[in-house]
């Protein structure tokens, strides 16, 4: 009596186990790509607009007084640096400022620019500096 024996040809359970662990991380890294991409879209950091600005002119400065409102999820804040161009660059610092927070104003925000004395009805472009790196540009005519 002869017994045949057939071998049988497989794939090994640690080659299936290596592949099973491969294809499960490939699933996970597309998951996570999609489920924070599509989260990423709802995240608002601060977005900051002036608004209403009015410039004024004496004692040897100019004084752009103005609103900051943060339509943004985050709050943000002045850094004390803000800037007037009235043909060239001029460094001003903040008075008022502070905490601009998530969906409110901070009111009646002031640059001074020192050494600056302008004609009525001059055009001001202005921008101020904010701790989320932004900046709120602005433009207002002296009064």
């Amino acid at each position: 009596m002869q017994v045949t024996l057939r071998r049988r040809r497989g794939v090994s359970t640690i080659v299936a186990e290596v592949v099973l662990i491969a294809v499960l991380l490939i699933a996970t890294v597309m998951l996570a790509s999609f489920t924070f991409g599509v989260f990423s879209l709802y995240y608002s950091p601060a977005e900051v607009a002036a608004e209403g600005a009015s410039c004024s002119t004496g004692g040897n400065s100019t004084t752009c007084q103005l609103t900051l409102t943060n339509v943004g999820a985050e709050d943000t804040s002045t850094t004390g640096s803000c800037s007037l161009d009235v043909g060239t660059a001029v460094t001003g610092h903040v008075v008022d400022g502070g905490i601009v927070p998530a969906g409110g104003s901070l009111n009646d925000v002031q640059c001074v620019a020192p050494g600056v004395n302008l004609q009525s009805g001059t055009l001001v472009d202005g921008a101020f500096a904010l701790t989320s790196g932004g900046t709120a540009y602005f433009v207002g005519t002296v009064e």
